[in-house]
């Protein structure tokens, strides 16, 4: 069975190491998160796509990564200096993706921050570096992006036919410290405001804004990818649909119509047979894609390994599992 997996990731330390010279002439000596992609550089995980990775994703049944940027992306600092790192980032990738056809395609990271430019990349990672979605990670310096200023975003994602991937980010530092910080440990701190649940929130959070502005109404052809089994969001369908109805919002469509029409979600290295069972029932199989959420998940508290094997596994019709496994990323991505 062929696996395509959709959540898959790269950092440049050349762009990493651009933003720290950056943060370190402006004074600012919180480097912590920019230094979280040297923790990787030791075994090149995430800053190649080469043999390595090659010889990885042969060993457990993966035939293709759909690729985009991942912590401490370029999209999250402004002006000139973004514009230019997230070019850099994207010609990185290409270059990468060009050595092994068919095994990699790529997401632009784009600086979300100058929208007339971010359209731009888009643009030139789509039609000429043969990109085939965008990647966003988290908001943008605290703002959502359900913000008019960046409509021009999504309309280009929507003309060019190309899904827009909401990746989640760290939270605002006034929601990490009002939500998440108590009596326990910075580490758990972290962990709790991330990875742990914040992020899943957050980026549920964030869809939804952009339902209720009434994005999905004025662009219908837009999609939109998240992970982690719909990050949260489907076990609100009900109540989002019942609370938030279309008199209340004058929206065209109830809240689960735009989840189930316009957005895919996929497991993103969670493995967990509960989570998909509600999945296929709440999404349905024709928005599901597949994702192991290389290379984070690939440590010695979590083992993402079975990413073809748990699908294998998993009690469905073998049309079902071939369309997860590959056939919806196909049509998707056009690949």
């Amino acid at each position: 069975m062929k696996i395509i997996t959709v959540e898959e990731h790269f950092m440049s330390k050349r762009v990493n190491d651009r933003i720290k010279e950056m943060m370190l002439k402006q004074g600012d000596v919180n480097l912590s998160m920019y230094n979280y992609v040297d923790n990787f550089v030791e075994n090149s995980l995430i800053t190649n796509l080469d043999e390595k990775r090659i010889a990885y994703m042969d060993k457990v049944g993966v035939d293709a990564q759909v690729v985009g940027y991942g912590n401490n992306p370029p999209m999250s600092i402004s002006g000139h200096d973004a514009v230019e790192l997230c070019r850099l980032a994207n010609d990185e990738l290409y270059e990468a993706i060009q050595k092994y056809p068919g095994r990699f395609y790529g997401y632009a990271t784009i600086p979300v921050g100058e929208p007339k430019e971010a359209v731009k990349e888009i643009e030139r990672c789509v039609k000429e570096l043969g990109f085939v979605g965008v990647m966003v990670q988290g908001t943008y310096q605290g703002h959502f992006l359900d913000e008019k200023r960046f409509l021009p975003i999504f309309e280009k994602c929507a003309e060019l036919d190309i899904p827009m991937y909401f990746h989640p980010g760290a939270v605002n530092d006034n929601v990490y410290n009002a939500y998440y910080k108590g009596d326990w440990s910075d580490n758990v701190t972290r962990t709790f405001s991330g990875y742990g649940l914040g992020w899943h929130y957050e980026v549920g959070v964030h869809i939804v804004r952009l339902i209720l502005a009434g994005v999905l109404d004025r662009l219908p052809n837009l999609k939109i990818i998240i992970g982690h089994w719909g990050e949260l969001m489907p076990y609100y369908f009900d109540r989002m649909d019942m609370g938030l109805n279309q008199f209340v919002t004058g929206l065209k469509h109830p809240i689960s119509y735009y989840f189930k029409n316009n957005i895919y979600t996929n497991p993103s290295g969670m493995f967990f047979k509960d989570d998909m069972d509600f999945c296929l029932k709440t999404f349905g199989a024709d928005h599901i894609l597949w994702g192991q959420d290389f290379c984070y998940l690939n440590n010695e508290f979590v083992n993402t390994d079975n990413v073809k094997s748990f699908l294998e596994e998993y009690d469905i019709d073998k049309e079902t599992k071939e369309k997860i496994a590959h056939g919806n990323a196909e049509k998707l991505f056009k690949i």
